[in-house]
């Protein structure tokens, strides 16, 4: 199974759906209120990043990685950040241009794998990794890229969810407001659940 197409397809699809929060785009207003230095960029959705794990921004060359969706790559080009955005997704890429030309930013999209980064060693102060490495089946090769392509004191700030999370059943969740196991541990997506789940 091709796990960067799975994922790939799953965000487009996501897009399209426009349920998932993950897709929706920063407003004009909260891009305006980035440019006047006030901000604030969640690598999860439960707080926001305290404001001092972020070197000055204004000229910052920043790699947002796997962070498509039109939310954290224009509030960091908004700040004054020299971004680049690299995600799976054309449709999650494509909400980061919508949000650029709307507001006038500077974001350089690219679209592919980020355990195979096609970016020159040391080109990042920064690399902004929101929760993303659930979906890939081995996460040394994306830290690997991130090192690479990092300059020598460069800051990785990356968020992260348990996988154990996944072993309830969504539904029972959602609809009943109770967490009931549904799957066994360790939950490993592409081999839980069927062809059509996925």
């Amino acid at each position: 199974m091709n796990i960067f197409d799975l994922n790939k397809n799953a965000w487009d699809r996501a897009v399209e759906g426009g349920e998932n929060p993950y897709t929706k785009a920063v407003s004009a207003q909260q891009v305006a209120q980035a440019r006047a230095g006030k901000w604030s960029l969640h690598l999860t959705d439960n707080r926001p990043v305290p404001p001092d794990w972020f070197p000055a921004l204004e000229g910052l060359k920043v790699l947002c990685l796997a962070s498509g969706g039109g939310q954290q790559t224009p509030i960091l080009a908004a700040c004054g950040a020299k971004v680049t955005l690299l995600d799976a997704s054309p449709r999650q890429l494509a909400q980061d241009q919508f949000v650029a030309a709307r507001d006038g930013l500077t974001i350089h999209c690219l679209q592919g794998d980020m355990a195979v980064l096609p970016i020159a060693p040391e080109s990042f102060d920064l690399v902004f990794n929101a929760v993303s490495t659930l979906f890939v089946p081995d996460v040394r090769p994306v830290w690997r890229e991130c090192a690479r392509v990092l300059r020598r004191g460069g800051i990785l700030i990356t968020g992260f969810m348990n996988p154990d999370e996944f072993i309830f059943d969504v539904e029972t969740l959602d609809n009943e407001g109770k967490l009931v196991v549904r799957f066994g541990l360790p939950y490993i997506e592409h081999e839980t659940l069927s062809p059509s789940e996925l």
